[in-house]
Formats: C-alpha cells, structure tokens, sequence
C-alpha cells in the first residue's frame, strides 16, 4: 500500500492510493500571493502530472520547482506553448491560467515557489510506506 501526504500553502491531506491514474491533476490558485492546492490528489512516482495554475491575483506570478529542472515538460497558456528539457518554470500574468505537463523524475518532496516574490513556497509530498512479508 502507498500513503501520500500533501502540502501546500497550510492545506494538508493523508491518502491511502492503490494503483496508478492515467495522470495525475492538481489545481493551484494564487490568490493574495498565495499559493492554493484546490484539491487534495495523491502525487505517485513515475505518474505524469497535469498542474493547472490560475493566476486570480493583481500582479504576475511565477512557477518553477527544482523537479521540473531537466524534466521533460510542457507548458501551455495564453495561446503560447513551450516544451523540451529547457523550460524550468512560467509566468503567469493575472487573471490567466496556465497548464504544466511533466512526469517527475524521483520521488519525495515537490517544492515549488514563485522566481519573482521569494516568499511565495509551497510543497506536495509523497512518502511510500513499504511493508516487510512478516505482517505489519
């Protein structure tokens, strides 16, 4: 069994998974230079995810992480698209969404921030629990 924890931005969530989706979607909303996980959707290793990140706030905002560094990605919003290995994070002007499709390449932590206000942060965890044979 696997055990996925996630947080982001104060939300935190505990969910027991079993197998794989197709891929995984998350939902970011900044508001009031904050990021927001909209749902609370167990990250698994080697699962392509679909991060759709709205910008509802009054300014610019940006998104990178260090997982999305070399990653194969692709990112699309505004009618413009980027993919490849080349593309470590957007930005998202307000009142526009933005979509990135990336399968991480390890497990653990995903954190992730905005490049231009140091103090926006946030995380989503994955920890995988492995069981020995003898029961417990």
């Amino acid at each position: 069994m696997r055990y996925v924890i996630m947080l982001a931005a104060g939300i935190v969530g505990f969910v027991a998974t079993g197998a794989s989706a197709a891929e995984q979607r998350i939902t970011i909303n900044i508001d009031d230079s904050k990021f927001e996980v909209q749902q609370k959707s167990p990250l698994q290793a080697g699962t392509p995810i679909v991060i759709v990140l709205r910008n509802n706030d009054i300014v610019q905002h940006g998104f990178t992480s260090p997982q999305m560094v070399g990653a194969a990605l692709k990112a699309s919003g505004g009618g413009l698209e980027a993919f490849g290995k080349g593309v470590e994070g957007i930005h998202v002007d307000t009142g526009k969404t933005a979509v990135i499709r990336f399968t991480p390449q390890q497990d653990g932590k995903f954190a992730f921030r905005c490049d231009l206000h140091p103090q926006m942060k946030g995380e989503l965890y994955e920890l995988e629990v492995l069981r020995g044979s003898g029961g417990g």
